[in-house]
């Protein structure tokens, strides 16, 4: 089974990358958006084909207290995951124009977006980070990430008892 965090990468992806009819994208970078922070984004591509964005995950906290039902057992796991869907097109004399536009529409693309198979899970925009890279590039790019911040609940991972171990010798001392 896949992490929960790759899962919500990909429907991010999707939610982004998908048509909403024939032709008919959410954003500008259309069916270009990629669900890792390293992708087949070239300079020349961003000049021929328009924008691309990348889907990456920053980082994951863990809250061990909201983790326990009402017996005192361990029964779920709340995350807090920071996700950043970057945006990246070449730089120009409107690039910071350029730049709120797709971050809008990437805004709009979640304003009502339930995560498939996180259905519970809440979403919200902390941050946009905005840049321009000119380093090594013939052309300056613009990025945009917006940041958001997701708390979804996964099932917890018991650990083995004494009784587990146990029963697994026993298991190996008879043969099987």
């Amino acid at each position: 089974m896949a992490h929960p965090r790759k899962l919500i990468r990909a429907a991010f992806k999707d939610r982004l990358a998908l048509p909403t009819a024939p032709g008919v994208y959410r954003t500008a970078a259309q069916a270009r958006v990629y669900a890792s922070r390293l992708a087949p984004v070239s300079e020349e591509e961003l000049n021929e084909d328009g924008p691309s964005i990348l889907i990456y995950s920053r980082m994951e906290k863990y809250d061990a207290d909201k983790s326990y039902g009402p017996e005192g057992d361990a029964t779920l796991l709340e995350r807090e995951l920071t996700l950043v869907t970057e945006a990246m097109l070449l730089g120009g004399e409107t690039v910071d124009d350029k730049l709120d536009d797709i971050a809008e529409e990437i805004e709009a693309a979640f304003s009502d977006f339930v995560i498939p198979g996180f259905e519970s899970a809440r979403m919200r925009l902390i941050e946009s980070d905005i840049d321009l890279v000119t380093e090594q590039v013939k052309r300056p790019i613009g990025a945009i990430g917006l940041v958001w911040q997701i708390i979804y609940r996964t099932g917890w991972r018991p650990r083995a008892t004494a009784n587990d171990a146990d029963a697994a010798m026993a298991d190996f001392l008879a043969g099987k």
